[in-house]
Protein backbone atom coordinates (compact mmCIF):
# COMPACT_ATOMS: atom_id res chain seq x y z
CA UNK A 1 0.00 0.00 0.00
CA UNK A 2 2.72 2.49 0.79
CA UNK A 3 4.98 1.28 -2.50
CA UNK A 4 1.39 2.45 -4.50
CA UNK A 5 1.02 5.60 -2.24
CA UNK A 6 5.06 6.27 -3.27
CA UNK A 7 4.71 5.53 -7.07
CA UNK A 8 1.40 7.92 -7.05
CA UNK A 9 2.60 10.77 -5.27
CA UNK A 10 5.96 10.47 -7.78
CA UNK A 11 4.13 10.40 -10.94
CA UNK A 12 2.19 13.34 -9.68
CA UNK A 13 5.14 15.16 -9.00
CA UNK A 14 6.76 14.38 -12.07
CA UNK A 15 3.48 15.23 -14.11
CA UNK A 16 3.03 18.52 -11.88
CA UNK A 17 6.87 19.59 -12.88
CA UNK A 18 6.41 18.66 -16.79
CA UNK A 19 3.68 21.17 -17.09
CA UNK A 20 5.69 23.83 -15.67
CA UNK A 21 8.36 23.90 -18.66
CA UNK A 22 8.66 22.78 -22.48
CA UNK A 23 10.79 21.66 -24.63
CA UNK A 24 12.06 24.13 -26.82
CA UNK A 25 9.82 22.64 -29.29
CA UNK A 26 6.86 22.71 -27.78
CA UNK A 27 7.03 26.00 -27.02
CA UNK A 28 7.67 26.55 -30.64
CA UNK A 29 4.57 24.78 -31.41
CA UNK A 30 2.54 27.14 -28.60
CA UNK A 31 3.63 29.56 -29.98
CA UNK A 32 2.09 28.99 -33.38
CA UNK A 33 -0.69 28.03 -32.64
CA UNK A 34 -0.59 31.28 -30.70
CA UNK A 35 -0.03 33.40 -33.94
CA UNK A 36 -2.48 31.23 -35.86
CA UNK A 37 -5.22 32.13 -33.25
CA UNK A 38 -4.35 35.81 -34.20
CA UNK A 39 -4.41 35.68 -37.44
CA UNK A 40 -7.67 33.92 -37.40
CA UNK A 41 -8.97 36.96 -35.07
CA UNK A 42 -7.84 39.20 -37.76
CA UNK A 43 -9.65 37.55 -40.55
CA UNK A 44 -12.42 36.43 -38.72
CA UNK A 45 -13.37 40.05 -36.33
CA UNK A 46 -12.81 42.60 -38.87
CA UNK A 47 -16.05 43.29 -39.12
CA UNK A 48 -16.73 43.00 -35.37
CA UNK A 49 -14.28 46.72 -35.38
CA UNK A 50 -15.91 48.20 -37.94
CA UNK A 51 -19.40 47.39 -36.67
CA UNK A 52 -19.37 47.65 -32.94
CA UNK A 53 -22.89 47.46 -32.41
CA UNK A 54 -22.64 44.05 -33.46
CA UNK A 55 -21.14 43.54 -30.29
CA UNK A 56 -23.59 41.68 -27.51
CA UNK A 57 -23.18 39.25 -24.65
CA UNK A 58 -23.19 36.29 -27.18
CA UNK A 59 -20.01 37.01 -28.81
CA UNK A 60 -17.49 34.97 -27.84
CA UNK A 61 -14.43 36.14 -27.19
CA UNK A 62 -11.14 35.05 -29.40
CA UNK A 63 -9.49 31.80 -27.71
CA UNK A 64 -5.98 33.54 -27.91
CA UNK A 65 -4.61 32.70 -24.38
CA UNK A 66 -5.05 29.46 -24.29
CA UNK A 67 -4.01 27.42 -20.85
CA UNK A 68 -0.65 26.56 -23.12
CA UNK A 69 -0.26 29.58 -24.04
CA UNK A 70 -0.87 31.52 -21.08
CA UNK A 71 2.17 29.54 -19.37
CA UNK A 72 4.50 30.15 -22.01
CA UNK A 73 3.91 33.95 -22.23
CA UNK A 74 4.23 34.29 -18.78
CA UNK A 75 7.62 32.54 -19.02
CA UNK A 76 8.58 34.50 -21.79
CA UNK A 77 8.10 37.77 -19.45
CA UNK A 78 9.41 36.50 -16.59
CA UNK A 79 12.77 36.07 -18.20
CA UNK A 80 12.98 39.44 -20.15
CA UNK A 81 11.98 41.12 -16.70
CA UNK A 82 15.01 39.21 -15.29
CA UNK A 83 17.05 39.45 -18.10
CA UNK A 84 17.23 43.00 -18.67
CA UNK A 85 16.46 43.53 -14.70
CA UNK A 86 13.31 45.69 -15.45
CA UNK A 87 12.45 47.50 -12.29
CA UNK A 88 9.05 49.23 -12.80
CA UNK A 89 5.93 47.33 -15.12
CA UNK A 90 3.10 46.27 -14.18
CA UNK A 91 0.93 47.48 -11.66
CA UNK A 92 -0.61 50.48 -12.60
CA UNK A 93 -3.76 50.50 -9.97
CA UNK A 94 -7.13 50.00 -11.40
CA UNK A 95 -10.36 50.17 -10.23
CA UNK A 96 -11.39 47.35 -12.75
CA UNK A 97 -10.21 44.05 -14.77
CA UNK A 98 -9.75 44.12 -18.51
CA UNK A 99 -12.52 42.31 -20.44
CA UNK A 100 -11.91 41.02 -24.11
CA UNK A 101 -14.30 42.41 -26.13
CA UNK A 102 -14.75 45.71 -24.26
CA UNK A 103 -13.52 49.03 -25.44
CA UNK A 104 -9.91 49.80 -24.23
CA UNK A 105 -9.31 52.82 -21.48
CA UNK A 106 -8.10 55.48 -23.79
CA UNK A 107 -7.55 56.67 -19.95
CA UNK A 108 -5.03 53.23 -19.25
CA UNK A 109 -2.93 53.85 -22.23
CA UNK A 110 0.75 53.32 -20.85
CA UNK A 111 4.14 52.72 -22.19
CA UNK A 112 4.88 49.22 -22.99
CA UNK A 113 8.15 47.67 -22.13
CA UNK A 114 10.80 47.29 -25.00
CA UNK A 115 12.32 44.47 -23.31
CA UNK A 116 8.67 42.63 -22.91
CA UNK A 117 7.74 43.10 -26.30
CA UNK A 118 11.25 42.02 -27.78
CA UNK A 119 10.17 38.88 -26.14
CA UNK A 120 6.87 38.13 -27.29
CA UNK A 121 5.87 37.12 -30.08
CA UNK A 122 5.19 40.13 -32.99
CA UNK A 123 1.52 41.16 -33.46
CA UNK A 124 -0.19 41.90 -37.26
CA UNK A 125 -0.14 45.83 -37.48
CA UNK A 126 -3.36 46.59 -36.36
CA UNK A 127 -3.04 44.79 -33.37
CA UNK A 128 -0.52 45.72 -30.02
CA UNK A 129 0.13 44.46 -26.39
CA UNK A 130 -0.88 46.49 -24.12
CA UNK A 131 -0.88 45.93 -19.37
CA UNK A 132 -4.23 47.51 -17.70
CA UNK A 133 -2.71 46.47 -14.51
CA UNK A 134 -0.72 43.24 -14.17
CA UNK A 135 -2.99 41.88 -17.34
CA UNK A 136 -1.21 41.57 -20.71
CA UNK A 137 -4.33 42.43 -23.13
CA UNK A 138 -4.03 42.47 -26.68
CA UNK A 139 -5.47 45.86 -28.15
CA UNK A 140 -6.92 46.36 -31.96
CA UNK A 141 -6.17 49.78 -32.70
CA UNK A 142 -8.95 50.31 -34.86
CA UNK A 143 -11.83 49.65 -33.03
CA UNK A 144 -9.84 50.58 -29.80
CA UNK A 145 -10.67 46.91 -28.81
CA UNK A 146 -9.70 44.60 -26.32
CA UNK A 147 -9.37 41.50 -28.09
CA UNK A 148 -7.84 38.99 -25.28
CA UNK A 149 -6.77 39.28 -21.85
CA UNK A 150 -3.87 37.50 -20.15
CA UNK A 151 -4.64 37.73 -15.87
CA UNK A 152 -1.52 38.76 -13.61
CA UNK A 153 1.00 38.46 -16.67
CA UNK A 154 3.53 40.78 -14.81
CA UNK A 155 4.61 41.18 -11.42
CA UNK A 156 3.93 44.46 -9.27
CA UNK A 157 5.68 47.46 -10.48
CA UNK A 158 4.69 50.50 -11.92
CA UNK A 159 3.88 51.35 -15.72
CA UNK A 160 4.90 54.85 -16.97
CA UNK A 161 1.39 56.72 -17.98
CA UNK A 162 1.78 58.22 -21.83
Amino acid sequence: MKTAIAIGLLGLALTSNGAAAQTAVEQSQILRDFERSVVEYTQRHQGLVMFPEALDAATPAPKIFTLPVAMVFRQLIAQALADRAVAAIGGVGTPHRAVALQPFPANELTDFPAAVREALPPLPATLEYRLIGDDLVIRDTTGELIVAVLRDAVGNATTVRR
